[in-house]
């Protein structure tokens, strides 16, 4: 192996309890590395996982027949807490069927030991790391607002969908708030989209700064967010936030060296009392915020209750 010492090594975990194959795999490695790697070998899943909580891996190679898991369970009980590393299945079993069920399962790569030599082993490391960054990456943009990185609606109902889950299971509550930038069209007219696009970056980033690590901000699209607050205890901890909001929003925002103001107004739905499903939270949620709108714009309310304006807050 030719070591780059500006070469980031590729970090290979190789799951197998045959010590004849771990050593074959070794050499195989060794003997075509085109690319600077370390490799960490360990004889069970379960220590596997622990390797994987411990340190950066890049590639795992995987057998099916281990002390602890056999078959293609070894493949789904690995990508369950490991699903962002490519796995390549490397086994004894020539099979096609389980080949593809492999593949279907999670792994990116299916080789037999025995018909494997060194080039191919790396050109399927190569691939399956490329093949995996490119999987993420069209997943990030399939779930992520293109403008702010924030969560889109996409991955927002699948958030909000599982946390009603817990929420019904463990009799607790949680807010979905609607949040619009008022005015925010006037930016666009007379400063142009370019400025526009940099309110919105900006407020996603104000927004986020406000929540909680295990609460959620996701962009609707135009100037619409939603906020989503889990496990809270009442509507005040809703309405903390939002006051929160309302101030925050309150500071203008600096745009290429220039300040421009952009309130918000926020209507806040929360779980169970004004709503025990997505469409319906968020459909409150819209009709709080547009009642604050009425009303004067640049706060916030409850679905139900009445929205009192109040300029110097």
């Amino acid at each position: 192996m030719v070591v780059n010492q500006e070469e980031k090594p590729i970090e290979i975990l190789l799951v197998e309890d045959n010590p004849g194959d771990v050593r074959l795999i070794s050499e195989l490695l060794m003997d075509s590395a085109k690319s600077v790697y370390q490799l960490a070998h360990v004889d069970r899943l379960s220590k596997g996982a622990e390797l994987i909580n411990r340190r950066t891996v890049d590639v795992i190679l995987l057998d099916l027949s281990l002390p602890d898991c056999r078959g293609l369970d070894t493949v789904s009980a690995l990508n369950g807490y490991a699903n962002k590393i490519p796995i390549i299945v490397l086994t004894g079993l020539n099979d096609e069927e389980t080949a593809i069920a492999a593949v279907h399962a999670g792994a990116q790569d299916y080789l037999i030991k025995g018909q494997v030599d060194g080039n191919l082993l790396w050109r399927s490391i190569r691939y399956a790391i490329q093949r995996k960054q490119m999987e993420q990456k069209l997943a990030y943009i399939a779930t992520h607002d293109s403008l702010t990185g924030l969560p889109n609606r996409f991955l927002l109902n699948d958030r909000l969908t599982l946390a009603l889950t817990r929420a019904e299971r463990n009799t607790s509550k949680l807010a979905v708030m609607m949040l619009d930038l008022d005015q925010f069209k006037n930016v666009n007219d007379v400063l142009g989209h370019n400025a526009g696009d940099e309110v919105l970056k900006a407020a996603s980033e104000r927004l986020s700064n406000i929540i909680r690590g295990c609460d959620t901000v996701a962009r609707l699209g135009g100037d619409e967010f939603i906020i989503l607050l889990t496990e809270i205890n009442s509507a005040n901890d809703a309405i903390k936030v939002a006051e929160r909001v309302v101030t925050a929003f309150k500071e203008p925002f600096n745009i290429n060296q220039n300040e421009h103001s952009v309130t918000a107004s926020v209507g806040i739905a929360i779980f169970p009392e004004q709503g025990n499903d997505v469409d319906l939270l968020l459909k409150n949620a819209d009709t709080a915020m547009y009642q604050v709108k009425r009303n004067g714009r640049c706060n916030y309310t409850v679905y139900g209750n009445s929205a009192k304006y109040d300029a110097t807050m």
